[in-house]
Order: C-alpha cells, then structure tokens, then sequence
C-alpha cells in the first residue's frame, strides 16, 4: 500500500500523462448515429477502492451510455434469477477471435455472454412481468451497485440505437429460430438495447467495479449485494472475453478483468483493490478505446494492478 494518498495521485497523474500520447488516434464509433455526436476527445478517470477511497481526473461528470458493458449487468441478473447451469447450458464461455456482433460464434448457442448473441440471450433470461418491468429491475441493479439514483436510460441513445439495429435484431431471431430462447424476439431486443443505453459517469461505473473487486458487498461492508459465487463468475468471464476478439492480448498485456463498451468505456476490476473507469471515446478496430486500454496499460504497471503478479 501507499504511505500517503498524495504518491498515489502522484503515480496516477504521471500515468494520465503518458496516455496523452495516444488523444487523436482511433475513431468514435459511427454505425450508432448518437454516439457520432460525442466529442471525441472526451476524457475521464475514475478509481473507487474498496476502502471507499475516490480518485477522479478528467471530465467524470460526463455522462455516456453503459453500451456493451451493460452486458457485465445482464449476466449478473441472469445469474441471479436462474441457476448458472440454465444460463451456460444457453451460453458458452469461451473468447471468440469474431467481432462482437458477428453471427459465426453462435454455433450451438452464443460463444460467451459478451458478444452481442450472449448479451441477448442472458437478456432473455432476466425476469419480471415484461419488458419494462424487466428493465426496471436491470437499471435498479445498476443504481445499487453504483450507489446512485441518478442513472437513467438515455432515451437519445436508445431511439437511435433502435433505428440501426438491424444486426442485432437478425441474432435475435436467429437466437430464437434455434430455440436459445422462445420469448418475443422483438421484445428480447428492446430490452437489450435499453440496458445498452443506461447512462452513468465515469465514478459511478467504477463504483460497480469496486463492489466486484469487494466481493458483491458494498464498500460500508453492510450488505451482500452479489454472491461471491456470481462474482466470481463474471470477474472470470470479464477476463477471458471482456474486450472482444481482443481479450486474450489484453489480458496478456494489462491483467485486469475489464470490459469495453463502444461509447468509450472501459471497466476494470482489480480484485480485494479497485474499480477502475476509464472513459475516453475514440476505438480501435475492435472497439476498444484506445487511450483508456493504453491507459490501464500503464496503470497495470505502475501500480502492480495485474491480477497474475
């Protein structure tokens, strides 16, 4: 541990600073017309420890839409209304070297829970009395393990996403066709588009990194918000399959259970030590943010983050 909280900051600010090299590469991703609209050189960098230590840079009052690590929520609400034997007999567990919305990885059911296929299916596995009342119970999860009621959907987001889905509305079907599930596809894929646009900043995400580096209990130690059991689950899987067909180089480089999402997120959990955001809207090819997977890069390093040393 550090002697003062200043050599940390210290450490952090120097990290930040080698980063900048990387402003200005990548592009903001287009094939959603809202998330076009972001300034793209957007930065923030939030670290919440598990002792309910706060450190933020940048612009954490930013607010931008959970996208593909909404799918972290997903999986934990499937988990906790179904046994993990339903949800991995429905999906797999294992990285695809495909890009997130590819239909190949399917097969016999979905390669993992978070390419999209996973993220629909485990949506499908969400209960409550329909589609909204299934949302409300998603959003009302994201606000626990945040400690904050002021997240919400980001209808903007939502509308647009809803006009350009037509890939994912193909899986949906697909998924369906297969007998993954026998919902109403239409359904399945509204509910998984509106936990796609959820909205938070950057310190509110990583509160929820740092309930899962805390074991699913809050940072007071008050209250188990997720079993261990399920956590364990997802941190795994966000280590394996948590930045697209990117995930093994980046567990490799990095060794932080993380997961992207294309409006420029990255979650990281550093077990027993922190929840890390990083947020920062240029990607690369695989729709990881640049600066932030460059960023946790030197993190990892500075501060001893990788979860294999």
């Amino acid at each position: 541990m550090y002697k003062e909280n200043q050599e940390l900051l210290e450490i952090i600010n120097r990290a930040i600073k080698k980063s900048e090299s990387y402003i200005g590469k990548g592009e903001v991703a287009t094939y959603i017309p809202e998330l076009a609209n972001v300034n793209p050189e957007n930065f923030a960098l939030s670290i919440v420890g598990v002792d309910g230590g706060l450190y933020e840079f940048g612009d954490t009052d930013t607010v931008f839409s959970m996208q593909s690590i909404s799918k972290v929520i997903s999986l934990i609400m499937a988990l906790k209304d179904n046994d993990s034997d339903i949800v991995f007999k429905k999906i797999g567990t294992e990285a695809s070297k495909y890009k997130f919305n590819s239909v190949i990885p399917i097969d016999d059911k979905p390669s993992n829970p978070f390419i999209n296929a996973g993220a629909i299916t485990t949506s499908s596995l969400i209960t409550g009395e329909d589609i909204i009342d299934k949302f409300d119970r998603t959003l009302n999860m994201v606000r626990k393990l945040a400690d904050s009621d002021d997240i919400r959907l980001i209808e903007e987001v939502y509308l647009s996403e809803m006009q350009t889905t037509d890939i994912n509305r193909a899986i949906a079907y697909y998924l369906k066709s297969k007998g993954i599930f026998t919902e109403d596809a239409e359904k399945i894929l509204d509910l998984y588009i509106r936990n796609c646009s959820i909205g938070l900043n950057s310190s509110q995400l990583a509160h929820i990194g740092a309930i899962l580096a805390n074991g699913g209990v809050s940072i007071d130690q008050s209250e188990e918000i997720i079993s261990k059991e399920i956590v364990k689950i997802v941190i795994s899987q966000m280590a394996s399959c948590g930045m697209y067909e990117r995930s093994g180089q980046y567990l490799l480089e990095v060794g932080i259970p993380s997961k992207s999402g294309v409006s420029g997120a990255i979650l990281g959990v550093v077990p027993g030590k922190y929840g890390i955001c990083v947020y920062s809207p240029r990607l690369d090819e695989s729709g990881n943010s640049v600066r932030g997977t460059n960023l946790l890069k030197i993190l990892s390093n500075e501060l001893d983050l990788n979860i294999f040393l």
